[in-house]
């Protein structure tokens, strides 16, 4: 596979629908109509910034998805990647790494020198993959639904 990472602004219906089943893939409920209207604010001039992965196909194969937050305790930025998926027809062949260096690079250009990676807590692997790449546990997020 050739591996080309894409920054994405506007949604076509399949893309949705491929975003829509890689979340899923996590665990998360997500129909295309739910997926469109999220992916409608996450928008850069919102802070947020979106890249796909295409298979030979051209479908969605991965996709990566961080915010810029401001802190109490920093003067500086923090990036933050929220989301980061490959389907398992595309693992192992480099294209969590590209996601996740095209994360670095567009932090960098944000100004943010502190980055911070979401991973849910039975996620084993994905919890090696950050961990091989230099990012390390920075405390415990406790979570409620109101």
């Amino acid at each position: 596979m050739t591996l080309s990472v894409e920054s994405i602004t506007s949604w076509s219906d399949p893309d949705v629908a491929d975003v829509a089943a890689l979340v899923r893939s996590l665990g998360h409920t997500a129909d295309d109509d739910a997926m469109r209207s999220r992916l409608e604010r996450l928008t850069p001039a919102a802070g947020h910034h979106t890249w796909l992965v295409r298979g030979e196909d051209g479908r969605a194969v991965a996709v990566a998805g961080a915010q810029v937050t401001w802190a109490y305790a920093s003067d500086e930025p923090t990036a933050q990647l929220l989301l980061l998926v490959v389907d398992p027809s595309a693992r192992r062949s480099g294209t969590g790494s590209a996601l996740l260096g095209t994360f670095e690079a567009w932090a960098a250009e944000q100004g943010a020198r502190h980055l911070s990676a979401v991973s849910a807590a039975a996620t084993d692997s994905a919890h090696r993959f950050y961990q091989k790449r230099g990012y390390h546990e920075a405390g415990v997020r406790y979570t409620r639904i109101a």
